[in-house]
Formats: structure tokens, C-alpha cells, sequence
């Protein structure tokens, strides 16, 4: 029996993102660990469904502090398609100039910084915008997007520029061009979008290497531990308090950076 398309197409992507990504996720891994070193951050942003891979990034299981998503409910969460917290004014406010610069205000960035910025597309104004004010301060940009989808694609932002033209470091997520991978007969167009997952995996990579790096230089941060993974009262003890070390590191990092 063949697998089934959709785990066909995506296990193409990943063996791509392997093949061809692992020396430039190798020297993002290099920024984000020295910025983690500096007692800095690498700030993640992403709208729409390029959120997703920020949020699964940090806070999580495995995470450890230094990664600092920027959680902009309104580009961000879409409840439904219309109505409160829709898709339609999440579509609308990712595009809008200024808005992205006004998000990141928020944030006392400064050149120790790193700056990723995930768009599959990469043509949305807000996530170009925000990269380009980051450059502008100083920051190290990276960009996580598809090069084929947004090499056939037009950007929205007043230059003109599309995401992995303006950072300093692209992170192919080698997801074709239009994103969804199966086609179905009948269906006017293609299904099973493919860009969160890789999206995902890339800023996994990046977690893990980073990590490596980290410990090669005998900088252990605390780790947020699998928090259901209770055995003896002892054992549940210990992880209780190094949950709480990771809360406490957090919050110290954090008075730097929000303001």
C-alpha cells in the first residue's frame, strides 16, 4: 500500500530542508546562542498561520529562555472566518503599513538582539516591515519563508521587497509555491497546507541546535521539562523546582526587553 499524499509530499520537504538548510540553520544556531549568551533574545515574529511555528518555539516542553514570540493576537489568532477575531481583518491588518513598526515599538530591541521573522510568502507588509525596522536598529535578521513561493509572488510592502530579499539570513522552508501539496480530483484546487509543519520543524532544529551550541560553551539555561511526568514524590519534587527556575529566568530576562 502507498502512503498516503499528503505524508508522501511532506516527508519530500523535510528530506529538502535536511539536504539543503542545515548550514544556514548551523549559523543562525550561532546568532541565536551568542544573543542567548549576551543575556539578550531571539525575538520571533509571525502572522496569520506563520504564528504557529513562534508559539511552538516558546513557551513549550524542551524550551529554555532566551526566545521571545511576539504573541499580536489580532494577526495572529483567527477564531473563525468572520465575525470577532476573524480572518478577515487578520488579512487586512497584516498588509496595513506602520503596523508592523508600531508592534515592534513595544519591544526595547537592540543589536545583541536576533530578529526572525517566519512568512511562508514572505510578501506580507507587516512581517517585511518589521524585519527592515529591526535591520534598521541593528538587529541580525533571519527570514524562515518558501523561496519558490515568494520568487513567484508580489510583495505588498511600498518597496516592493519581499522577506528574503531584505534579512540578513534566509531559512528555506522548501515549501513549493501555493503551499497546500495534494491535489484531489475534482477539488478546484490543491489541500493539506505543508508551511506550519515545515515552518515547525525548522524552528525546532533551531531549538536544538542552538542548544548545542549553548553547552559547547558551558551556558546551561534552565529547561522547561515535561511538567506531566510525575513518579516518586521526590522525583516530582525536583521538577517542580526546576519548572520554577525556568519561570524565575523568564521573568528576570523579560524586564529587559518589554517595555
Amino acid at each position: 500500500m502507498s502512503s498516503p499524499k499528503f505524508l508522501s509530499a511532506i516527508r519530500a520537504i523535510l528530506d529538502q530542508i535536511e539536504l539543503t538548510q542545515a548550514e544556514t540553520i548551523g549559523m543562525a544556531s550561532t546568532w541565536i546562542a551568542e544573543a542567548i549568551m549576551a543575556d539578550r533574545f531571539a525575538v520571533l515574529f509571525g502572522s496569520g498561520h506563520s504564528f504557529m511555528p513562534t508559539m511552538d518555539t516558546y513557551p513549550r516542553i524542551g524550551s529554555y529562555p532566551g526566545w521571545l514570540p511576539i504573541h499580536e493576537l489580532a494577526t495572529s489568532y483567527v477564531a473563525r472566518t468572520s465575525g470577532d477575531v476573524g480572518l478577515r481583518q487578520a488579512l487586512f491588518l497584516e498588509k496595513v503599513e506602520g503596523y508592523g513598526k508600531l508592534v515592534l515599538s513595544n519591544y526595547a530591541v537592540e543589536p545583541r538582539d536576533v530578529m526572525i521573522c517566519v512568512s511562508n510568502s514572505g510578501v506580507n507588509t507587516m512581517a517585511v516591515e518589521i524585519a527592515l525596522e529591526a535591520k534598521r536598529l541593528g538587529l541580525k535578521t533571519i527570514g524562515v519563508t518558501s523561496i519558490a513561493h515568494s520568487k513567484a509572488s508580489t510583495s505588498y510592502h511600498r518597496s516592493g521587497k519581499r522577506l528574503f530579499e531584505v534579512v540578513d539570513l534566509v531559512l528555506d522552508t522548501c515549501v513549493p509555491q501555493g503551499d497546500a501539496q495534494v491535489e484531489v480530483p475534482g477539488f478546484p484546487y490543491k489541500v493539506g497546507s505543508a508551511s506550519t509543519i515545515a515552518g515547525c520543524i525548522i524552528m525546532q532544529s533551531l531549538v536544538s541546535e542552538t542548544a548545542a551550541r549553548l553547552s559547547a560553551h558551558n551556558y546551561i539555561p534552565p529547561v522547561f521539562p515535561s511538567h506531566n511526568t510525575k513518579t516518586s514524590e521526590q522525583a516530582t519534587a525536583s521538577l517542580e523546582e526546576d519548572i520554577e527556575r525556568w519561570f524565575a529566568e523568564d521573568a528576570r530576562r523579560l524586564k529587559a526587553i518589554i517595555r
